[in-house]
C-alpha cells in the first residue's frame, strides 16, 4: 500500500512539474511577443514621424494650388469622418 501511494505521489509531482514548465514556457513566449510588438510599434512611430516631417517640408515648398487641393481634400476627409461617426 505504501508503494502504491508513493508511486501516485511521484506521478502527481511529475505532472505538476510538467504543467508548471508548460505554463512558464507559454508565459515567456507571450513576453517575447510583447517585446517584439513594442519594438515594432516604436519603429513604426519613428517612421511615421519622419514621414510627417517630410510631408510638412514638401507642403511648405509646394505651390499654392497644391496647398489649396490639400486643404480641400482635408476638409472632405473631415466631413466624411464626421458623417460616419454621427451615423
Amino acid at each position: 500500500m505504501n508503494n502504491k501511494k508513493l508511486a501516485i505521489g511521484i506521478a502527481a509531482g511529475a505532472a505538476l512539474a510538467g504543467a508548471a514548465y508548460l505554463m512558464y514556457k507559454n508565459k515567456s513566449k507571450k513576453k517575447a511577443f510583447r517585446e517584439t510588438v513594442e519594438g515594432a510599434k516604436d519603429n513604426m512611430r519613428g517612421k511615421l514621424n519622419e514621414l510627417q516631417r517630410k510631408a510638412e517640408k514638401e507642403y511648405k515648398n509646394a505651390p499654392s494650388e497644391t496647398k489649396d487641393a490639400v486643404n480641400s481634400a482635408k476638409e472632405r476627409a473631415n466631413n466624411w469622418v464626421n458623417k460616419t461617426s454621427n451615423a
